[in-house]
């Protein structure tokens, strides 16, 4: 299983409310008349979000999101198949035009793992955490400590993992994330990792902040050395547009 990821932010002279109700109810159900080989559709739409580090100007190439977009497909091919059909091409595709701020957007091919968190539970926050591996730490090795850093954090029950109900690791794959598709044209950075993870509501901040302020102190002494101008989070609202996954479909 594979997850096709699409950062989006809305056309010029649109608002966040008038992009939401579209992108919700008008482009979701033009995916959901013809699911094609999109075997779970999710749409994340921003409630609020932080981007950046204060008093680095790298952070201006860090434009502000409306919503992350999750398609999930059995494989590579099964991916391609979608794409190449005119339905995508002649219908869902050029139908960004009218919520799309389409040369900003941001896309990314990712394989996600879930893991296990001291307290599961139906958390109805959702921050969508996307990280940028400082400049000269190749991507495996940033991964590679990123994810130590992760699991020694999980592993304290009564730190800020008592927060979390779900966690779930995205490791970006070989390709561009289809840029072209979403009508991506300037220079994006291209995200070495991104984590979703969901808090009840009225902890969703305070408990994510606890969380970020101790993975930073842990990611140093395993060279996952972050990107902060680079680096963002979203706090979002989960909207399924359709799960065929739900009842264990599951590709083998």
């Amino acid at each position: 299983m594979i997850k096709l990821v699409a950062a989006v932010r809305r056309r010029p002279g649109m608002t966040h409310s008038e992009y939401a109700e579209y992108v919700e109810k008008v482009h979701g159900g033009i995916a959901l008349a013809d699911k094609l080989t999109v075997r779970k559709y999710v749409q994340n739409h921003v409630l609020d979000g932080a981007y950046g580090a204060l008093g680095d100007a790298g952070y201006q190439v860090t434009l502000p999101r409306d919503s992350v977009t999750e398609l999930y497909f059995d494989d590579l091919p099964s991916m391609g198949l979608t794409f190449a059909d005119p339905y995508a091409r002649e219908v869902v595709g050029p139908d960004a035009v009218n919520f799309s701020d389409q040369p900003s957007a941001l896309s990314l091919l990712v394989e996600e793992s879930e893991a296990e968190v001291p307290r599961p539970g139906d958390g109805r926050a959702k921050v969508l955490h996307f990280l940028k591996a400082a400049d000269g730490i190749p991507p495996e090795v940033f991964r590679k400590g990123l994810r130590r850093a992760y699991e020694e954090v999980l592993a304290d029950s009564s730190g800020p993992a008592q927060y979390l109900r779900g966690h779930q690791w995205n490791t970006p794959l070989p390709g561009d994330g289809m840029a072209a598709y979403f009508g991506s044209t300037s220079e994006q950075p291209a995200y070495d990792a991104y984590s979703a993870l969901w808090f009840d509501e009225a902890d969703a901040l305070t408990g994510f902040r606890a969380w970020q302020q101790a993975l930073a102190d842990h990611v140093e002494k395993h060279g996952a050395l972050l990107q902060s101008s680079l680096s963002f989070f979203l706090v979002t609202r989960e909207v399924v547009i359709f799960d065929d996954l739900a009842a264990g479909g599951m590709a083998a």
